[in-house]
């Protein structure tokens, strides 16, 4: 103990003698540990910490999918039969989201909800901290359990709102508890779970009916009950099933499914059954509840990791080379030290105990960055990553600090302690005479150094490139509609307030004709399915009542009810036939528009104008439409995704009810939030007590639908400006150290009469050889590393040949100028004044 401490005091006094090398030393290894704090306590928050409920690798969800792998809901027989498995499940629980518009508790406003069975707080082992939670016979009791954030801003954490009646949709439910803080399952957003029977009741054969898909089911594993064997449980009841029902491909079972969002936030579109619809349940799914919650981040968060674990080690052998550098200035006193004695594991101990303490230093240091660039990230990106609110430094990010800045001194001080202990005594003094050169094995290791810093700052340079490539991609995708200047606010009328069809539409023209009249709003209009906002409504019918040799025997085909100007409002050309016209009503022949998609897989080679289909109408009963016009496919869904089911629109004139819609308006003055304040307006006027549930502008959905992309493309681009940057500054102090070491050398060559250009040409041949030898591995590695990155780019491949060879021609040239500047400095040195040193 009392050997280190003697060197720790004397490794102190040694960094305190040399301030500019242990700050420089200490930034650039900050940089380093900094980043990889940041992005690892991403990475233990979102994919290494379980979720926050006990036991809760135990939980999965369970969902029915169909012949083509996808996934949805659940019915309630379905749950039944889930439940009776409990050699597999200790216990199976439902719940599905729903929106309400709250009242009573200050102003109108929207709040997320969840219809759960009583059982799903048994399930995920939490329990309300007031109050209590449902029991199974209160399944269809109007009762309501409060999240804690909303018992909190919205009733002051008044303890007697138990017991209390709060308003949801017009209607008095009760309130028996707050749930703990925190808890907001099944996403972030909810504010309010209700019992499951409010679902149910929309429909009325719902406790029999295996075609409504409307719950998604959340399971505990039984005691030792393995993934492998659930899924052969689920294999068996579905085939059980099957052989109950009749179901199966060919069985024509009419199907119906509407499933709201799961715990990642998203869910499948809404399915409504239409006409010969066979849409089946051929099996059940079980999923990790905790890899559906985190959806597909994990290769995002793990190429990051990955890219900062690059960082450090660029950052470390720069430090290396500085150790290095400052070595040859102290080989008088480690031979001094030998000569008095001292071992050679005693010398390699006190030199690690330096480069650690650099490192310990470069630690706090880096803490402090990666605070200040989490806050950044989650201020910037609050939605890029789930379970984002967890993402916080804690003890196991101290923790992992602490051991990675230990690795790290340990790391970069290794090979210069083991040079600087090895040299001999006569050497070394010979060396620190007049006119040495230096030993070969110096130049040999930080050339070494300075190869695997360019080929490692390469790798990441290249995958910043193709995700900024595909970034830019992205961003040149054509929607078919123009997003520019256009702001949506999403209504969803209060049903207590709102029973009819008339008054509902009464309600939302005033809306229009409010918008409308103002200069500033060039046009507005309705639409149920707004795109890019993940709303959609879905609808299956029998392709081959229409063409008889269709390969499929269902298509699913996304509707939407639209007002006539919805198209020119958002600038959707219509390529044939027309739009809605005011003849187009309620009592006239059944008309639709229709996407160049559902034309061209339907009447391939010929003009769908006049051609009908079998649509439900109002009553739900099929009706045969006519098609009167054509729009281009349109990239709805989302904007990275190609188009893959056709599209309908029908007219709100020809519809008996208008209980939510998107009122979309486009604004003339170019800034479309400053619609915002009018939109409210319009509200207002139609009803004061009508809440708005989102206003956002098309620009701001493209934002979030790109999010993660921008997220990642970013970060990567900042880590690999940051391994270029500490390359080319190795780059630039070895070849100064160099020229400082071979002064005597390049002062010869220019007496005997060397031009300087020749020496700078000497100066960069050398160098350019290394970072050349850099950028050949490096482009092998990173052929290799960038196949990580193929689920995250869009138009462009993993290997693109321009991207490979644009960075490494910028890297070489960077690294050249690195070169080039303390060379040419070496030429300004009047060689005789050189000599004379000597």
């Amino acid at each position: 103990m009392d050997a280190l401490l003697q060197d720790l005091r004397l490794a102190l006094r040694q960094l305190a003698r040399s301030p500019g090398f242990t700050a420089v030393a200490v930034l650039t290894l900050a940089l380093g540990i900094g980043a990889n704090t940041a992005i690892f306590s991403a990475v233990n928050a979102v994919l290494m910490r379980p979720l926050p409920y006990p036991e809760s690798e135990q939980l999965t969800e369970v969902t029915s999918t169909d012949l083509g792998g996808v996934r949805f809901g659940v019915s309630y027989p379905d749950l039944v039969d889930l439940r009776a498995m409990t050699g597999t499940f200790s216990g199976v629980a439902a719940y599905s989201t729903q929106r309400y518009n709250l009242s009573g508790a200050g102003d109108p406003r929207e709040v997320q909800a969840a219809f759960v069975t009583a059982d799903l707080f048994d399930v995920l082992r939490v329990h309300p901290v007031v109050g209590h939670a449902f029991t199974p016979d209160q399944d269809r009791e109007p009762l309501a359990l409060l999240s804690h954030g909303l018992w909190s801003t919205s009733f002051g954490s008044d303890q007697s709102i138990l017991g209390k009646s709060i308003s949801l949709d017009g209607k008095p439910y009760t309130v028996i508890g707050v749930m703990p803080a925190g808890f907001h399952f099944p996403d972030d957003a909810v504010q309010v779970w209700t019992p499951v029977g409010g679902i149910l009741e929309e429909e009325p054969r719902a406790l029999t009916n295996r075609s409504f898909h409307a719950l998604n089911a959340v399971a505990r594993l039984a005691p030792g009950v393995t993934p492998e064997r659930v899924a052969r449980d689920l294999d068996l009841l579905a085939k059980r099933i099957a052989a109950e029902t009749g179901g199966g491909p060919d069985s024509g079972e009419r199907r119906v499914v509407a499933m709201g969002g799961g715990p990642g936030g998203g869910g499948p579109p809404t399915v409504r059954r239409n006409s010969g619809s066979p849409l089946d349940n051929t099996g059940f799914e079980a999923v990790s509840l905790r890899d559906s919650a985190i959806g597909d981040v994990r290769t995002r968060l793990l190429v990051l990791l990955g890219a900062v674990g690059l960082v450090l080690l660029i950052a470390c052998a720069n430090a290396a080379n500085l150790l290095l550098a400052r070595a040859a200035t102290r080989r008088r006193e480690m031979a001094i030290r030998r000569a008095l004695g001292a071992g050679r594991g005693r010398l390699i101990r006190q030199l690690l105990t330096e480069s650690v303490l650099l490192s310990l230093a470069a630690a706090g240091v880096g803490l402090v960055f990666s605070t200040w660039g989490l806050d950044a990230l989650l201020t910037v990106w609050p939605r890029a990553l789930p379970r984002g609110n967890e993402i916080a430094l804690n003890g196991a990010i101290l923790a992992f600090t602490a051991g990675l800045a230990l690795v790290t001194g340990i790391g970069f001080g290794l090979a210069p302690a083991l040079r600087a202990s090895a040299q001999g005594i006569e050497e070394a003094l010979r060396d620190d005479a007049a006119g040495a050169t230096g030993g070969r094995w110096r130049g040999r290791l930080q050339g070494s150094l300075i190869v695997g810093e360019v080929a490692l700052a390469l790798v990441l340079l290249v995958g910043a490139g193709l995700l900024l490539r595909s970034f830019i991609a992205l961003n040149r995708v054509n929607p078919g509609y123009d997003t520019r200047d256009v702001l949506a606010a999403r209504i969803r009328l209060t049903p207590a307030r709102y029973t009819s069809g008339t008054v509902q539409k009464e309600f939302f023209n005033t809306v229009l004709t409010s918008l409308r009249n103002r200069a500033d709003v060039a046009g507005a209009s309705l639409t149920v399915n707004l795109p890019l906002s993940g709303s959609m409504r879905v609808i299956a019918f029998d392709p081959r009542q229409i063409r008889a040799d269709y390969p499929e025997p269902i298509v699913l085909a996304k509707a939407s009810v639209v007002t006539p100007d919805y198209f020119s409002t958002l600038r959707i050309p219509i390529r044939r036939g027309r739009s809605f016209g005011a003849d187009d009503r309620i009592g006239t022949p059944r008309v639709a528009v229709v996407s160049e998609k559902f034309a061209r897989d339907l009447w391939p080679g010929e003009s769908p104008i006049g051609k009908q289909f079998p649509l439900g109408n109002p009553r739900g009963l099929p009706e045969p439409t006519t098609i009167i016009g054509v729009v281009d496919d349109l990239r709805s869904g989302a904007i990275d995704q190609p188009v893959d089911r056709p599209e309908i629109y029908v007219s709100t004139a020809q519809e008996t009810g208008m209980a939510e819609m998107w009122v979309v308006a486009r604004t003339r003055t170019g800034a479309p939030l400053k619609l915002a304040g009018a939109i409210r307006d319009a509200v207002r006027l139609a009803d004061a007590e009508q809440p708005i549930g989102d206003i956002v502008s098309l620009t701001q959905l493209i934002g979030r639908q790109t999010a993660a992309r921008r997220f990642n493309t970013t970060l990567l681009g900042v880590f690999a400006l940051l391994a270029v940057g500490l390359a080319l500054i190795g780059i630039y102090g070895v070849t100064g150290y160099a020229v400082a070491q071979r002064h005597r050398e390049l002062g010869i060559r220019m007496a005997l009469g060397a031009r300087p250009a020749d020496v700078v040409r000497m100066l960069v041949v050398e160098s350019l050889r290394r970072v050349g030898l850099g950028v050949v591995i490096g482009l092998a590695v990173a052929f290799v590393a960038t196949r990580a990155l193929t689920t995250m780019l869009f138009g462009i491949a993993p290997s693109d040949a321009s991207t490979f060879i644009a960075t490494a021609i910028l890297l070489a040239a960077v690294a050249l100028l690195a070169t080039w500047l303390p060379a040419r400095r070496a030429t300004r040195v009047d060689p005789m004044v050189s000599l004379r040193t000597e």
